[in-house]
């Protein structure tokens, strides 16, 4: 990361917020067969950028990360998350949104990667 801490952000209906204690578990006990089958296995302590909430709810998380060979100078790759019960109902999207905010306003990135494997119908 380069060091620019996201602050609370809202649109609404989705807010991101940066993890607080006891989001890592919460984040690691919400992962179910989808997130294994695209994401891998995780990491143990998980420490996204942002986690997400709808309703003062956490629903999942949403990241970035700069450490890929194939990204280019300015570039991020984006991932994000949400919990089974949050997902199809466009708070996914509406994390991106807010992030890719967060990207323009506070940091020195200026192109996000998402790279989605093309039997991920729910987040093409």
């Amino acid at each position: 990361m380069d060091g620019s801490r996201l602050q609370v952000l809202t649109d609404g209906v989705v807010t991101l917020r940066p993890p607080g204690p006891g989001d890592a578990e919460r984040l690691v006990e919400g992962r179910d067969d989808e997130f294994f089958r695209w994401l891998g296995p995780g990491a143990e302590k998980p420490q996204p950028v942002a986690c997400v909430w709808v309703d003062e709810e956490l629903v999942g998380w949403v990241d970035y990360d700069v450490e890929h060979d194939w990204l280019g100078p300015g570039e991020v790759n984006v991932g994000y998350c949400l919990f089974p019960g949050a997902r199809g109902k466009g708070y996914a999207s509406r994390a991106v949104e807010l992030l890719l905010a967060h990207l323009r306003r506070d940091t020195e990135h200026t192109v996000a990667t998402l790279t989605i494997d093309p039997g991920n119908v729910r987040s093409l």
